[in-house]
Order: structure tokens, then C-alpha cells, then sequence
């Protein structure tokens, strides 16, 4: 019997919604769904290749699926109905996105207000030698809850995340990354849980990442956790969410892919109430990842010492309050 996790029944997919708002055929949709699974891309970008569907119908579709989320969210969310009443700021660092950054903004653009009262999205453009400084910057004109922090060289994942985290402007504030691979139809279950924690972080149900980057990370996880006690089951999710004074609290100096190592060190040794989840993964459709390139692996190397320190510095101790870790398990039913 084939299982599903509740993670998956969350939310009905993109092809579902565009049978009703164009004329698309099951045949049509099983071709595209087809070319998709041989070639990759994204479903609504095959769909637009073939003339059938809009930039309009994409975001007519994407807010159809996020009234249905907040919908379906509704019971974990009795306290504080969506649209969730806080500022909200979505940091996302960005390196070398033109083929991805707009695409990224018109979805965060188009869902967010269906979940938070009001928004900002905040990209910071990390020395890109393309054009997502360009792209970013003639997006926010025609759309003031786009920011743009520019970086004018190369400074790093772990800088980038700092300055999009320092200059954010909201209550709750998010970090993730900028090349679509999560979604931002998870946001409610991150926000159902935020009322009884500091932070909640995602952690990737189903990685979309090759077997390389995978035993990367799961090497490097297991080096966080045995040198700086932090266990927490996806530690470089870039799915995370922060209450504003948290992030006021942390010090934040790792300039590389160190930064999230850096980040949650500090809230278990201040005793913080952590809650995890888990959150959708896509493929990388377009566009070069470098988290697993060499100068990035020793950077971060480079950077352990320097985070060894909060091991045993003295930065605060477990409130009375404070409770541990806590895994939310997908949960899993026959179909």
C-alpha cells in the first residue's frame, strides 16, 4: 500500500489549479507532467513554453493554492487566523539568480498576502556578476515591499543571511534561499507553531539534492552536533523562522556556510524554545548551486573554531521556561 505523508496532503498541486483556470486537458497535463519528469523545470514553466498559460494565470493559480493552505490551516491556527496580524520580513541572499530571482519575488509576492497582514521581502544581492542586482532593483520599483541590500563584492552565504537579518523590519522575521527550491506554501505551519516558540526550522522532508551534497551535509551535521551539541535533524535548511527580539540577541559573524551552525548554538545555549518541521524541496531547475564547491566546504572549516567558542561561552543559560528541541515527525497513512 503506498504511503503519503501529511506533508504532501497539505496542499493540492500547481497542475491540479491550472485544469481550473485554463483549458487544459488530462492529456495535455500528463504531457507536460511527463516532459517535466525527463527534463526537469518547473510545471508552470513548461505550461507557459506551450502557449497555454499567462504570467497573470501563474499568479491567479499560486493564490488559489495559498487561499487553499490558509484554508486547510485554519485548524491549527485558531488562536491567530490568517492573515497572520505581525509584520512579517522574508530575507532571501542571492548569488548569481537572474534565471530564478524574478520568478522567486512574483510567488513571494503573490502568497505571502494571504498569510501575513503585511510583509516585506528583503534581497540581498551578495556581489553577483549577472544581473540580480538589476533584476532585484527595477522589481522593488514597481513593488515597494521588495527591498534590495547590495553587497558591491562577494562576501558570502553566512554575510549575506546576516545583512538581509539585520536590516529586516518585521516581528517575525524568515530566511531562505532565493533560487526556488522551497515554498512558501509551508509558511502556516511554521507560523501555527511560532506562538509557542522562538524559533521554528524547517527541516527537508524528501531532499531534492544529489547524493554528494547529501553526505555533505550529513557529515557536516554530525560534526556540528558532536562539537557544538547542537542536534537538530537538517541543520542547513534555509527555511527558518525567527521572533524579531531573537534575532536582536544573536551574534552573528560567520560569513560563510558556517551561519546557520553559528545561529543555532547560540539560541540552544540560551535555552531557547526550538521547534522543527517538515518543509517541501524542489530541484534546483536553474542556475548553478555552490554550496558543495570546494572553497565553500573549507570556508566553513575555516570558520569552526571561531564557533567552538560558543560551546562553552558563557552567552546565557536555560531559562526555567525553556524546553529542548522538539522533532514534529511527518506523519504517515495508507492511501
Amino acid at each position: 500500500m503506498e504511503k503519503s505523508s501529511l506533508l504532501g496532503l497539505e496542499r493540492p498541486h500547481f497542475g491540479q489549479f491550472a485544469r481550473q483556470v485554463i483549458d487544459l486537458s488530462s492529456e495535455q497535463l500528463e504531457e507536460c507532467l511527463t516532459q517535466q519528469h525527463l527534463s526537469g523545470g518547473r510545471l508552470g514553466e513548461i505550461i507557459c513554453r506551450r502557449g497555454m498559460l499567462s504570467k497573470e494565470q501563474i499568479a491567479d493559480i499560486l493564490s488559489r493554492q495559498a487561499r487553499w493552505v490558509a484554508t486547510a490551516a485554519a485548524s491549527d491556527l485558531k488562536q491567530t487566523p490568517l492573515p497572520y496580524p505581525a509584520f512579517f520580513s522574508l530575507c532571501m541572499p542571492a548569488y548569481n539568480e537572474e534565471t530564478n530571482i524574478e520568478e522567486t519575488l512574483d510567488a513571494a509576492c503573490t502568497i505571502l498576502p494571504e498569510f501575513v497582514q503585511r510583509f516585506e521581502v528583503v534581497v540581498v544581492n551578495d556581489g553577483s556578476h549577472d544581473r540580480t542586482g538589476a533584476i532585484v532593483a527595477r522589481y522593488s520599483e514597481r513593488e515597494s515591499r521588495v527591498r534590495l541590500v547590495h553587497h558591491e563584492q562577494n562576501r558570502g552565504y553566512g554575510a549575506a543571511v546576516t545583512s538581509g537579518l539585520r536590516a529586516a523590519r518585521g516581528d517575525l522575521i524568515a530566511f531562505t534561499d532565493s533560487d526556488g527550491q522551497f515554498s512558501l506554501l509551508d509558511l502556516p505551519q511554521l507560523l501555527a507553531r511560532i506562538g509557542g516558540a522562538d524559533l521554528v526550522v524547517g527541516y527537508r522532508y524528501q531532499r531534492a539534492d544529489n547524493w554528494v551534497r547529501r553526505m555533505n551535509a550529513r557529515a557536516w551535521g554530525w560534526l556540528i552536533r558532536t562539537l557544538l551539541g547542537v542536534r537538530v535533524r537538517d541543520l542547513d535548511c534555509a527555511f527558518k523562522l525567527f521572533r524579531r527580539e531573537i534575532i536582536d540577541q544573536l551574534q552573528l559573524t560567520s560569513t560563510g556556510a558556517g551561519i546557520n551552525a553559528e545561529i543555532l548554538v547560540q539560541c540552544v545555549r540560551l535555552g531557547l524554545r526550538i521547534r522543527e518541521l517538515p518543509v517541501t524541496h524542489y530541484p534546483r531547475y536553474h542556475g548553478a548551486p555552490t554550496g558543495a564547491a570546494l572553497r565553500v566546504i573549507l570556508k566553513a572549516f575555516r570558520e569552526l573554531p571561531r564557533l567552538c567558542k560558543y560551546r562553552f561561552a558563557a552567552i546565557g543559560a536555560p531559562g526555567p521556561n525553556a524546553i529542548p528541541v522538539l522533532e514534529t515527525q511527518p506523519s504517515k497513512s495508507g492511501t
